[in-house]
């Protein structure tokens, strides 16, 4: 069912959907699923590292405050990831969530000081370069909407 504005009903023309908040732009909404995510790994690395039992599933790792920040931030990047794979085809969106590879490493090494080699530098340029290809596309077909 078309839905025409009361005033001009005669010229034909719809009415436009509301416009989403710029907060709810679901590429925003992979990035900071992207970034959460990242974030969420860092803290659950930090979270295990505060206990001293060494098995599997260590139920003491949960009094940890840095491994709560990381389930809450996982579960907070899957609703954003959810959200924006609404409008996004999953091509796309998986390719752009691939920045993870290079924000964790990053993140490890000025958070954790864990050392990164050379081949994994050039690891993380070339995700970086295959993330600017995808998205260059993508800011071409952004424009035209």
């Amino acid at each position: 069912m078309l839905v025409t504005s009361d005033r001009d009903t005669s010229a034909g023309r719809l009415d436009h959907p509301p416009k989403r908040a710029w907060f709810f732009n679901p590429y925003l909404q992979i990035g900071v699923s992207v970034l959460l995510n990242a974030a969420a790994q860092i803290f659950i690395k930090i979270g295990t590292g505060h206990t001293t039992d060494q098995s599997l599933f260590s139920i003491s790792s949960l009094t940890s405050g840095a491994m709560w920040l990381g389930i809450v931030a996982m579960v907070v990047a899957l609703v954003s990831w959810l959200y924006a794979l609404k409008s996004i085809p999953l091509t796309i969106a998986f390719t752009l969530a691939a920045s993870t590879q290079v924000i964790v490493p990053l993140g490890c090494w000025i958070f954790l000081g864990e050392q990164i080699s050379l081949l994994r530098w050039g690891g993380i340029l070339l995700v970086t370069l295959g993330i600017l290809l995808v998205a260059q596309p993508l800011a071409k077909v952004e424009e035209r909407l």
